[in-house]
């Protein structure tokens, strides 16, 4: 099948095995390269520059080990989320992940982007990682974390290779802890006619002892879902406890048929969709600032998935917030950079990339090294 990422088209593809032939395509590629699973998140990161090379890793997708009794699993990263969440459930196990792009997401994708989705106040994807398997630009094969007596760098590398997109080296393996499945979900979700009636009750829930482990605001339409996962009395009584409004409560298939049709909300949006970082008390300002089309917000974390009908605006966002574009029409992509780092942090990344891939033969121009 033809492969085409940002326009720029392969020169060929490789569909390794093994961890050993991954390394021995590397090795042996002296042009650039680029890392692809089952392609989800492609239009996520700056516009990739060159492909002499693409990895394919759909084939490394085998769990080499898992331990329910120490709530461990590793896996190869061509493996999708759907699959690993299968095999855990045999155990009443779960890997606390909800990205966006679903469970046809390849776990060495989600980690290179960093995806995420509603499920934020159980953490990200590198809450959960304890190790890691990459190989490098020039072939050598490296762990990091639970298999290591320590990282002798003196960086956490798990945490610095997720959301580097295959920048820095090609994530080949994951280890992650997992953790049981607890007996009950159940979603409460309110309609409201004024955004400023959402966020009062969005303040009482984050102000309250109430534990959901997803609190979404989503717009235009200004509604509120909330998420518990607990012991089903524990989730009755957070459900009583819910601030006054009209909330309806949906459980089992009902639930999880609402939060696939909210993960359609999320890809329906745009044409640009730019993530804004504030408190959670911002929630409000940075919707009423800068007016999207639509939006969801991560109520109790401040972050805010902007729908906007361009990127332009971005600059101006970034001179009061921490902004990256989530995506965007190529041209926009090429135009502004997706991160917009400055200063040390700037500096920091630009380090690492000549650091790790010194010929910038990675994915080039995928991250930092694309703005």
């Amino acid at each position: 099948m033809e492969l085409t990422i940002d326009g720029v088209a392969p020169g060929r593809i490789v569909r390794p095995e093994s961890v050993e032939t991954l390394a021995d395509a590397v090795r042996s590629e002296k042009g650039s390269i680029v890392a692809v699973g089952s392609r989800t998140q492609m239009h996520f990161g700056n516009p990739l520059r060159r492909a002499d090379c693409a990895v394919d890793l759909t084939r490394l997708c085998h769990i080499t080990t898992y331990n329910p009794a120490e709530l461990t699993i590793h896996v190869e990263a061509g493996i999708t989320l759907g699959e690993v969440q299968k095999s855990l459930a045999e155990n009443n196990q779960v890997l606390p992940l909800d990205p966006w792009n679903g469970p046809d997401a390849t776990i060495g994708g989600i980690a290179a982007a960093n995806a995420q989705g509603p499920l934020r106040p159980t953490g990200t994807i590198r809450d959960w990682i304890i190790g890691m398997k990459v190989v490098h630009a020039d072939g050598r094969v490296s762990k990091t974390g639970g298999r290591v007596v320590k990282n002798v760098t003196g960086y956490d590398l798990a945490k610095l290779y997720t959301g580097s997109l295959g920048t820095l080296a090609i994530i080949a393996e994951i280890s992650f802890k997992v953790r049981p499945r607890l007996g009950k979900t159940s979603t409460a979700v309110a309609e409201f006619e004024r955004l400023e009636d959402a966020l009062k009750v969005l303040s009482a829930i984050r102000q309250s002892p109430l534990q959901p482990v997803s609190c979404e605001l989503a717009g235009p339409k200004h509604s509120v879902w909330v998420r518990f996962e607990e012991h089903p009395k524990a989730v009755d009584w957070q459900i009583s406890q819910l601030p006054p409004a009209h909330w309806k409560v949906l459980e089992a298939d009902s639930e999880l048929a609402a939060w696939e049709q909210f993960r359609a909300r999320y890809l329906a949006m745009g044409p640009a969709v730019v993530k804004v970082v504030g408190l959670p008390n911002d929630v409000g300002t940075i919707i009423e600032m800068y007016r999207p089309l639509s939006w969801i917000a991560h109520a109790l974390n401040g972050v805010v998935l902007l729908g906007l009908p361009t990127a332009n605006g971005i600059s101006a966002i970034r001179e009061r917030f921490p902004a990256v574009i989530e995506k965007a029409p190529l041209e926009e992509r090429r135009q502004f950079g997706t991160f917009g780092f400055q200063g040390t942090a700037r500096r920091l990344m630009e380090e690492m990339k000549r650091s790790f891939d010194p010929q910038r033969r990675l994915n080039p121009g995928r991250h930092i090294d694309g703005e």
